[in-house]
């Protein structure tokens, strides 16, 4: 990731600083180098990087309404409902050159509203297609451009310097795609939750009896327990193409119950190859990220609820843990050969110091917030990436430089030598 050599007198508020999406991009627009205010109805403690102000953006303070005036972007991290309540009070005091983006997981009603209001500004909206306590480097963000300008260039270049990766959409096209990224996949793990509740049986004794798939679905919903109930009734309620995707959803199950009942073996075997052929060429790399899925799934399950397991209980988790990463290491050295090929091919330095420092610096990021020692990451990423290396120089060939003699500093905090 870098950092993007804009002026450094442009200014950007993000409302809805509080929740994942807001607080998310507070920081990467503040890493872009942009000054960001984040604004919340919910006290935010003291972040890094960026300044944050506690108000109702509903009832705007005469303060926040001085800062409006001098924001070069206006992101609005809220739900449709709070959104349309808070424009009339917002939009009198933004400059004209101020970019106004929303990030609601339903376009259409926002799209309708540009459309008829005749509005100054440019307006663009972004859906991350993750979650905002997740690092954002190569995942997808879609944006939406009702009237896109300079400045939104300005934003989709700054994202794209934090390592997302930006896809354009219309409304319409998103909220299609959306209905089958999300309506179908949520409504059914919501449909297998609410089935498990009212099965009486004991959640425990499913935990410990259930095999992978089960505890993919259940890691699902845990996970969309976590955020807000609105966030899903947006998605199903407000997305006008939802209701044709669970009725198409709701078909592909009756058709199941259909074949069971009737002992359809055959349309069952037919309507299987059919999936199978759908998914290639796909499938194999799926299937293999799928056992890697459940490695980690089985990796990761307590024992009865987190009592009483045994050493032995431990050692077989390491295990399989350590499995894991012989696994992925073989794969990420694979990938390096193929990288190999393709810097022999366009005449390409081996050494990169700026991707070492990248990578290094990302993963450290990424360790902190599990509480993974920086010494740790930085020994572990010296010996892979000084391999990766050594594996180009006998493709690439050339004289050979180590880590320690391109990008010492590095690796200096970690007694690496």
């Amino acid at each position: 990731m870098t950092t993007v050599p804009y002026p450094s007198e442009r200014h950007a508020i993000v409302v809805g600083a509080a929740g994942s999406i807001g607080r998310m991009l507070c920081e990467q627009l503040s890493a872009s180098g942009l000054h960001v205010l984040g604004v919340d109805l919910a006290t935010i403690q003291a972040p890094q990087g960026y300044d944050v102000m506690q108000g109702d953006v509903c009832a705007p303070s005469p303060l926040l309404c001085q800062r409006l005036a001098t924001a070069h972007l206006l992101v609005l991290a809220l739900s449709e409902k709070v959104l349309l309540q808070a424009l009339p009070g917002l939009l009198p005091h933004l400059a004209l050159d101020c970019l106004l983006v929303e990030t609601l997981s339903i376009k259409n009603t926002f799209a309708t509203l540009i459309r008829d209001v005749s509005l100054p500004q440019a307006v663009a909206g972004l859906n991350p297609m993750f979650s905002g306590d997740l690092p954002p480097e190569g995942r997808p963000v879609v944006v939406v451009p009702y009237q896109p300008d300079a400045a939104l260039d300005d934003l989709c270049e700054r994202l794209e310097s934090r390592g997302m990766r930006l896809f354009t959409l219309t409304a319409q096209q998103h909220d299609h795609a959306m209905a089958l990224l999300q309506t179908v996949g949520h409504s059914m793990v919501l449909a297998f939750g609410h089935t498990l509740a009212a099965s009486g049986v004991p959640l425990a004794q499913l935990i410990e009896l259930g095999p992978p798939p089960f505890k993919v679905m259940l890691c699902l919903l845990a996970r969309m327990m976590t955020n807000h109930p609105d966030v899903y009734w947006e998605i199903q309620a407000g997305n006008p193409a939802s209701a044709t995707a669970r009725e198409n959803a709701f078909a592909q199950l009756q058709r199941l119950d259909i074949h069971a009942r009737n002992d359809a073996h055959v349309e069952f075997l037919a309507a299987m190859a059919s999936l199978r052929n759908h998914l290639e060429p796909a499938q194999p790399q799926l299937a293999a990220s799928c056992r890697q899925l459940f490695e980690v799934i089985q990796a990761y399950a307590p024992g009865p609820m987190g009592e009483g397991a045994g050493l032995s209980s431990h050692r077989d988790r390491i295990d399989r843990i350590d499995d894991q990463l012989i696994d992925l290491i073989a794969q990420r050295l694979d990938i390096i050969r193929e990288v190999a090929g393709s810097k022999k091919g366009s005449s390409t330095a081996v050494m990169q110091p700026e991707r070492v420092r990248q990578v290094v610096s990302r993963c450290t990021k990424r360790g902190r917030t599990l509480n993974v020692p920086a010494e740790l990451i930085e020994q572990l990423y010296h010996a892979i990436i000084e391999q990766s290396c050594q594996i180009e120089y006998d493709v690439v060939g050339g004289p050979r430089q180590t880590l320690l003699d391109v990008t010492p500093e590095v690796f200096s905090q970690t007694g690496v030598r």
